[in-house]
């Protein structure tokens, strides 16, 4: 989706939340929305896909009362700009965009570049604690004693003599997470009668 495109899509998104668009080549600012009069009117030549993002969060989120349109400090100005960054970033990895092309989509949007790179390294640092939670839940869950036995006599099996076991090791060789470290060294000891 290239810039033109991605405009005309946030502009239908303004029109199904029942704003009237209006372009005018002579407006001094890039873009403006009256949420009482449902009107939103932009310059083409200075529009770009995240003022429209910017606006359209004010519209969903019903801001009639707004500070300076720089206002950076005003609580709605600051959320307007999280919610665009979002919603560009989530059409953009919609597209098939990711964060090794990050620099398209500052491109594309016109995000302002260290804004739009905190809160992407932000959402993806909580999603992939996220994820590493739910996937060590489920580890928890899909290995048992018996299993980790199994593992375990399968590894000694490998050795002629065994001095030391590094547990570490093992866990890595059949690919399980460290967190199994205390299940293991327990079944280590009670095979290799060791405590």
């Amino acid at each position: 989706m290239n810039k033109q495109e991605l405009i005309e899509y946030l502009l239908l998104e303004m029109e199904k939340q029942n704003i009237h668009i209006t372009s005018d080549d002579c407006f001094p600012k890039n873009a403006m929305v009256n949420i009482k009069r449902k009107l939103m009117i932009y310059n083409p030549s200075k529009i770009n896909a995240f003022k429209v993002a910017h606006e359209l969060s004010h519209v969903i989120n019903k801001d009639i009362c707004r500070g300076a349109e720089n206002d950076a400090i005003n609580p709605q100005e600051a959320r307007a700009n999280h919610e665009a960054i979002l919603l560009l970033w989530e059409i953009f990895e919609a597209n098939g965009g990711s964060y090794e092309y990050f620099n398209v989509f500052v491109n594309t949007t016109d995000a302002p570049f260290e804004l739009a790179e905190s809160i992407i390294k932000n959402e993806y640092l909580e999603m992939h604690e996220a994820l590493t939670e739910i996937f060590e839940d489920e580890i928890k869950v899909s290995i048992n004693k018996q299993e980790m036995h199994e593992y375990i006599v399968d590894y000694i099996s490998y050795f002629d003599v065994i001095e030391t076991v590094s547990i570490y090791e093992f866990l890595d060789h059949y690919h399980l997470s460290h967190s199994f470290y205390d299940m293991a060294k327990k079944e280590f000891q009670l095979l290799l009668g060791t405590n």
